[in-house]
C-alpha cells in the first residue's frame, strides 16, 4: 500500500476547470477548496435545521446566509480572475451563486451534472 505523501495532500488543491459563465459570456478558471476553507464557507451558515426524515429543510435556511457563503465560496475557489468577496458581491445577480455552486461541486461537496445525469439512466 502507498503511503500518503504532503505532494499528495497539496495535489488536490492544484486542480484547475474552466467554466462558461453566460451572463458574461466568458470563461473562469477554479479550482477545489480545502478542508480549512469548507470550514470557513459552511461556518458562515451554521446548522441547518433537519426534516423528520434526517434530511435538510432547504426551506428554514436563511437565503441571506447562503448568499454570503457562495460568494465566500467563489472568491476562494476563483483561481482566474482573482477577486475579493467584495468584487463577487458586485458580478451580475446569479453569477456568484453559480460559480460557487460550480466551486463547490469541484470540491466534492455538491453533486455535478454528471451525477445528476447517472441517476436519470
Amino acid at each position: 500500500m502507498k503511503k500518503l505523501t504532503k505532494e499528495d495532500v497539496l495535489k488536490g488543491k492544484e486542480m484547475r476547470e474552466t467554466v462558461h459563465v453566460d451572463a458574461y459570456d466568458a470563461d473562469v478558471v477554479i479550482r477545489p477548496l480545502t478542508d480549512g476553507e469548507l470550514s470557513e464557507v459552511f461556518s458562515i451558515i451554521g446548522s441547518v435545521p433537519l426534516k423528520d426524515d434526517g434530511t435538510p429543510d432547504t426551506g428554514k435556511v436563511d437565503v441571506t446566509k447562503n448568499f454570503r457563503a457562495l460568494r465566500l465560496a467563489t472568491s476562494m475557489g476563483l483561481v482566474e480572475p482573482r477577486l475579493t468577496v467584495e468584487e463577487v458581491a458586485d458580478m451580475k445577480f446569479g453569477v456568484p451563486e453559480f460559480i460557487g455552486t460550480k466551486v463547490l461541486e469541484v470540491s466534492g461537496i455538491v453533486p455535478g451534472v454528471s451525477a445528476k445525469k447517472k441517476e436519470l439512466k
